[in-house]
């Protein structure tokens, strides 16, 4: 069983190329034969649920209690689990994952792709595959060529559909 975990924005306009981008990576890391996982709410997150939803594939969502009082349900996904705690949260959205994609977001996005950074750079999980997508990524020059070597930035989704099988 291949597990992929996507993180992405929780606030994206249904219209903007971001969601769609994130629909076709459901698809996408569905027709590969991943089971996704995902942070359970809306945004990027339920774009992605939405596109493996649409190929019958198999997205897990893994929520917060606090969260999921005020957050909307999305109705794309396989399962949904509720945590605690955002560090068991995070613990369960790396948890059995060896592909990790990100979209454009915010604070949590940024913490969450910098923890599973942080666990290859450190030789924890050496073998996971992480992936930035967007030129947001690009744009970022806070990263380090330490940063750098653990992770692939590509502009795409369609760029990094053309390198899958390459790295």
């Amino acid at each position: 069983m291949k597990v992929a975990t996507t993180f992405g924005a929780s606030k994206a306009d249904r219209g903007s190329v971001e969601y769609q981008e994130g629909i076709e990576l459901g698809k996408f890391l569905s027709q590969k034969g991943f089971i996704v996982k995902c942070g359970g709410y809306g945004g990027l997150m339920e774009a992605v649920s939405k596109g493996v939803y649409e190929i019958g594939g198999t997205c897990i969502g893994i929520g917060l209690e606090e969260f999921d009082r005020f957050r909307p349900s999305n109705p794309y996904l396989s399962k949904k689990i509720l945590v605690k705690t955002l560090y068991e949260r995070l613990e369960l959205l790396i948890e059995g994952s060896e592909l990790f994609v990100a979209q454009k977001g915010s604070i949590g996005t940024l913490n969450e792709i910098f923890m599973v950074a942080a666990l290859k750079y450190g030789g924890l999980k050496p073998n996971i595959r992480i992936v930035l997508l967007g030129e947001f990524y690009k744009s970022l020059n806070c990263f380090d060529e330490n940063f750098l070597q653990n992770v692939e930035i590509y502009d795409t989704l369609t760029e990094f559909e053309r390198n899958f099988e390459r790295v």
